[in-house]
């Protein structure tokens, strides 16, 4: 007969989320001595050797996934294209501040009682991954716990912005918008990786075909978000949709803010509204994206940007008016100063030099004296460049362009140089 306290320790749940992380799921455990404790967890450290009795043999590759669905995308599509089995660890409680975010995330990691029966539950023991795709601050805090715990054998992969040091990650992917120095562990991307979104909504949407759709993001900093831009858009949508007896459907995502669907619901009439209502929720995102006739999507999200893209989608984005901050347009002549000093000593053959600068710039990086910064326009820019893509005051309600064939965007090829350096990681004769 089990005691009770491993029969609560039986009923923790099996998915993290914000709630089990701020107290224990059915509250206080009830009393354990230190030998009952240490032979359970004995128990589960030695669970995977019973595994291996049936020929088993746990995923080497672990995928850390947050509430960011965008990053979570990103780390996907690196997965699948590894032609690998791979497991997930979801970290997915909402977006907080990065004080209570960092409390969260310690209380899992913690070396107490309930942060190891947290840990047990959701299978965070040996072995250990050998490699370890993460995207964000969150991802990546856990990222770099499991390589300590596997005495650095797993290797960290991080797609996007790195929170530390570059020195500290075994490889840091770029996607264009991110604009890091030249690193032997840096691969820059030509356009980000994707997933084809091939999910379509049970419930049938009750709108009249074509349908415009807008699909709104939020805040970020680099742009003021503007309803004067989404207005303009908006009425471009329904200009289109009354010539062709048409809808104007609009999507907000989980950064959206009320004022601003507000404004794009001001400017159009009965238009079809889907707000966002959390991650369980139904959601008509794939079947806007599969069968709208355009697609405007707010600048600030290359996420979206991009799954419209992939869906063949005519894409138009809504550019924004850059936020006009003294401290960030300091801080990025600052940058590109560093830049260019580093590249002239490398031209003129001072190598060391040039190295003393690149430590003192990841220095500064890793202390968040100078991050190194995100401009979204470059990504914009890319996708223009490739035409995928074409700003919203192009948009011409007379001349509806057809949507693209999806065959003819970049495949896994872009992203070759990373599958190489993650095989070489995974290949059965590396220690």
């Amino acid at each position: 007969m089990r005691s009770p306290f491993v029969q609560w320790l039986m009923e923790l749940p099996p998915v993290l989320n914000h709630s089990d992380l701020m107290r224990p799921p059915t509250g206080s455990p009830p009393a354990a001595d230190d030998s009952e404790t240490d032979l359970i967890l004995q128990d589960l450290r030695h669970a995977p050797s019973l595994a291996a009795c049936v020929g088993w043999s746990p995923p080497e590759i672990w995928v850390v996934l947050t509430h960011a669905s965008g990053d979570n995308d990103q780390c996907l599509a690196l997965a699948e294209a590894l032609c690998l089995p791979f497991r997930c660890i979801h970290l997915n409680w909402p977006a907080c501040s990065r004080e209570v975010d960092r409390a969260r995330l310690m209380a899992l990691l913690r070396e107490d009682l309930p942060g190891r029966m947290w840990r047990a539950a959701n299978s965070l023991h040996a072995p250990w991954p050998r490699l370890i795709i993460c995207c964000g601050r969150r991802a990546g805090g856990l990222a770099f716990w499991i390589k300590r715990q596997s005495g650095g054998r797993a290797k960290v992969v991080t797609i996007g912005r790195a929170h530390r040091s570059l020195a500290d990650y075994d490889l840091v992917v770029a996607p264009p918008q991110y604009m890091l120095p030249e690193r032997a562990n840096v691969i820059h991307l030509p356009i980000l990786m994707g997933r084809p979104r091939t999910e379509i909504r049970a419930e049938p949407i009750l709108a009249s075909k074509p349908w415009f759709t807008l699909l709104l993001g939020g805040r970020v900093k680099q742009f003021v978000t503007s309803e004067a831009a989404l207005r303009q858009a908006a009425l471009r949508a329904a200009l289109a949709a009354e010539r062709t007896g048409g809808s104007v459907i609009v999507s907000a995502s989980r950064r959206t803010p009320p004022w601003l669907l507000a404004a794009a619901e001001g400017e159009l009439t009965a238009p079809m509204v889907y707000r966002w209502t959390g991650p369980g929720a139904e959601n008509p995102y794939a079947t806007l994206l599969q069968q709208s006739t355009a697609v405007f999507v707010t600048g600030d999200s290359p996420s979206m940007i991009w799954d419209a893209c992939r869906a063949g989608a005519p894409t138009y984005l809504i550019e924004l008016p850059d936020r006009r901050d003294i401290r960030r347009l300091w801080r990025r002549g600052l940058y590109d100063l560093i830049r260019n000093m580093a590249r002239l000593l490398r031209e003129a053959g001072l190598q060391g030099a040039a190295r003393s600068v690149d430590r003192a710039q990841d220095w500064l990086h890793a202390s968040r004296i100078l991050r190194y910064p995100r401009d979204l326009r470059r990504f914009h820019a890319k996708v223009y460049e490739m035409g995928l893509a074409r700003p919203a005051a192009d948009f011409d309600p007379a001349a509806i362009p057809a949507r693209r064939d999806v065959d003819a965007l970049p495949d896994a090829s872009a992203i070759r140089a990373v599958l190489e350096r993650c095989l070489a990681w995974l290949s059965p004769h590396k220690p």
